[in-house]
């Protein structure tokens, strides 16, 4: 008989679930699921796993988003899981910053779940961490007109990092859909730009919009979603699993340009059966 899944709330608003590491380990995957779609995160610490058995946890969930055949030069050759080492040079895989996101949109692939796990963590106690942000209690509770313009605007992004996307990305600016309406939820596509001095995996723009236009509303959006109400940050330690409903949230990583610091994350993606 399946024990009720237990967990507890992060955030203030209730948003987010943190479950112990044995309660995750014999929790019903479909009880998972549906804790994900309705808090759209979970945290689980100290779990004691290795590559295969991270592997075999996320594809559980569903089917595994995979690069192989004609995309197996995607993130410069991977198949399913994505080491994130910190390289220097790189950007996904890299150091610096990746600004709020949701995974798939720039390799035109469907990504439902998103799950990373902490491999080795060392020298880094305020640098690094995932932010989420709750993008439906933010777009419920923000500005009329920064909802107008997510609304009625047409946004478009292009890759910059090449090296990444490879050729599976379209060339050239393309357009994202902001919103998709997937009856549970309005699932949120969105790519903000990189803070100056950083560089940049893939730039986005608004149709009609100056550059300086585009400039300050993203930074009055970013300013807006990145209040304690509606935004998540969490500073990693080894053994540390997060799993996101991609639909549900959008994620982003703050850098961690220092040559002391080791951060190596092992990343996962699937698609619900």
């Amino acid at each position: 008989m399946n024990r009720t899944l237990q967990w507890v709330p992060i955030m203030k608003s209730g948003f987010g679930a943190s479950i112990h590491s044995k309660d995750f380990l014999n929790a019903d995957i479909d009880d998972v699921k549906k804790l994900l779609m309705r808090q759209g995160f979970v945290v689980v610490k100290q779990l004691d796993i290795d590559a295969d058995k991270f592997r075999d946890i996320y594809c559980q969930f569903g089917s595994i988003v995979e690069y192989a055949d004609e995309k197996i030069t995607v993130g410069f050759g991977y198949r399913d899981t994505l080491k994130l080492e910190g390289e220097k040079g790189k950007i996904v895989t890299g150091r610096g910053q990746l600004p709020l996101h949701a995974d798939g949109g720039l390799l035109l692939s469907q990504v439902d779940q998103v799950f990373l796990y902490a491999v080795e963590i060392s020298n880094m106690k305020f640098r690094g961490a995932t932010t989420i942000c709750d993008h439906v209690l933010a777009y419920n509770e923000m500005p009329v007109h920064l909802q107008n313009i997510l609304e009625n605007e047409t946004f478009e992004v292009r890759v910059l990092e090449h090296g990444y996307y490879s050729n599976v990305s379209p060339q050239g600016w393309f357009k994202v859909p902001v919103f998709t309406d997937l009856g549970w939820v309005r699932k949120m596509l969105i790519y903000f730009p990189f803070n100056e001095g950083q560089p940049p995996s893939w730039e986005p723009r608004i149709l009609g919009y100056t550059t300086n236009e585009t400039k300050h509303f993203f930074a009055e959006l970013s300013t807006f979603m990145k209040k304690p109400r509606y935004f998540y940050k969490h500073y990693w330690t080894n053994q540390d699993l997060i799993i996101m409903d991609n639909r549900r949230v959008i994620h982003e990583r703050e850098e961690f340009d220092d040559d002391n610091i080791i951060r190596r994350l092992y990343r996962g993606q699937t698609v619900t059966l």
